[in-house]
């Protein structure tokens, strides 16, 4: 998925979402190491409402001897949760804060102590929350993820790559146990995912999976660079799209060497920035026999974002002035990074940005900006100056694409806001022309979102509310595409 970081920075509303979105709105995924559940401990369960959606909020309150332990979970989202970084509880009251995620909690109990009424404050996000103590903890129902014993074979498979400090490991599916199988390699988007891609509770990867397999064609599904890694180094977050590629291609190779596997007929499906990863392969090696594009890029990094950004911000009712201004700032980031200054002169540079047109906005305004405070502001700064951002704003995958002559089936969504269907796929289709490709299909997924999700407005914080993972045509649709190829 491609990233999103959304240029606001939230945490009960973010997106991993390697998924989108590049640079994400509300993050509701977390970027740092969850705890476990404590099912002895204190449960409250609570939602707050975003763009018109309903998202739970729990809360856990271990009590003991000597201290007392505070963890904020997102459980539609995610089965972690998290830590506060400051507390401060007194008979009545408990209020804290979330630091690296900019969550502010100020909250009273009732008499009871069953029910605590709070203030929840995150980035521009700052709306009254009623948490109630449960007895069981919420659940999020994903009925498409499959369920052990599989009706198919599963192996573990390891690789290396040149000048990594980091051993990947991956699954691979297998219809049977003799014969040779066609294969599908499943790249992920934007940010650091494990095999299955999970994201808000849903595992697009391992549902791909498990349909295709049991349809008769292997899939091998690997963990991304650096995942699950305590101490990553360089080669891991310095990572730009380009070092993905290198991970893919490894992958291709060390599964085109299984007995099992039919070499004449492996190829790779990317979603979102892993859809850029398999035009790149595709284009330089003609082994890589097909390519499904999973709501892929079409046009280069900046464009995506600036689309994204202006979609993902109107629907979150923001006011004209707020989207104008984030997208200026998108359009002065990619001039310094087209530039190349150096990561000194390209903070100094977006600060005084930042500055000079903030202070030409009533500071009552200011609410209404994302990344208008300085944390906030600080935290964009540092993603955007980055090595990864810095490839992927000016990566035009049309120069990639334009070269590929395997067979190439690309679908998005027509509800996608992180990769807008109407401004990629047309420059796909104008790039698999160029390429005079005689074998491919353009699909627009109509009512789907990045995720393929069958869903009412396509927005990021709907795709935890949506019990389906994938939509079953889709998955049919690839299948069919695979198994059509000779």
């Amino acid at each position: 998925m491609l990233k999103i970081y959304l240029l606001i920075n939230d945490f009960f509303i973010m997106i991993k979402l390697r998924l989108v979105t590049f640079l994400s709105v509300f993050c509701i995924f977390f970027s740092i190491e969850g705890y476990s559940q404590n099912t002895n401990s204190n449960y409250f369960l609570g939602n707050i409402n975003v763009a018109g959606q309903s998202l739970p909020i729990s809360l856990t309150i271990e009590e003991n001897k000597d201290t007392t332990i505070i963890l904020m979970g997102s459980p539609q989202q995610t089965k972690q949760l998290f830590p506060v970084t400051k507390q401060r509880l007194e008979k009545d009251s408990i209020v804290f804060s979330i630091k690296p995620m900019g969550v502010v909690f100020r909250g009273k109990y009732n008499e009871s102590k069953d029910t605590i009424v709070a203030n929840f404050r995150q980035g521009i996000v700052s709306t009254t929350l009623i948490l109630s103590k449960q007895e069981n903890e919420y659940i999020s129902l994903r009925p498409q993820t499959p369920n052990k014993p599989y009706p198919y074979i599963e192996e573990e498979v390891s690789f290396k790559v040149e000048g990594v400090n980091y051993t990947f490991n991956g699954t691979l599916t297998l219809p049977k146990k003799e014969g040779k199988f066609p294969c599908v390699i499943l790249i992920s988007g934007s940010g650091m995912q494990d095999r299955n891609e999970e994201i808000m509770n849903h595992e697009p990867f391992l549902v791909i999976a498990d349909y295709l397999t049991r349809n008769g064609i292997a899939v091998f599904r690997y963990d991304d660079r650096g995942y699950g890694e305590d101490y990553p180094d360089s080669t891991i977050y310095n990572a730009t799209t380009m070092d993905f590629s290198l991970d893919a291609y490894k992958a291709f190779q060390t599964i085109k060497n299984h007995p099992n596997i039919d070499t004449t007929r492996i190829g790779l499906l990317g979603h979102s920035e892993g859809g850029l990863v398999a035009s790149i392969l595709a284009s330089q090696h003609k082994d890589i026999k097909f390519v499904v594009l999973f709501a892929a890029p079409g046009e280069n990094g900046l464009n995506v974002l600036l689309e994204q950004n202006k979609r993902m911000l109107t629907q979150m009712n923001i006011p004209n002035y707020g989207i104008d201004f984030q997208l200026s700032m998108l359009k002065k980031a990619g001039k310094l990074i087209k530039k190349n200054v150096s990561d000194n002169e390209f903070e100094n540079k977006m600060n005084a940005y930042f500055d000079k047109e903030l202070n030409k906005i009533e500071k009552s305004k200011w609410k209404n900006i994302p990344n208008s405070s300085y944390s906030q502001r600080g935290i964009l700064i540092n993603q955007l100056k980055s090595r990864w951002m810095r490839t992927f704003f000016f990566t035009d995958p049309y120069n990639y694409i334009k070269k590929i002559k395997q067979p190439v089936l690309a679908l998005n969504g027509t509800k996608d806001v992180q990769v807008d269907a109407k401004y990629n796929l047309p420059r796909i289709e104008k790039a698999l022309k160029k390429a005079k490709n005689k074998n491919y299909e353009i699909v627009y997924a109509d009512g789907l979102n990045h995720l393929f999700q069958e869903c009412k407005t396509g927005a990021i914080d709907e795709y935890a509310n949506i019990e389906q993972t994938i939509s079953p045509k889709i998955l049919e649709k690839i299948s069919n595409f695979i198994l059509s190829l000779k």
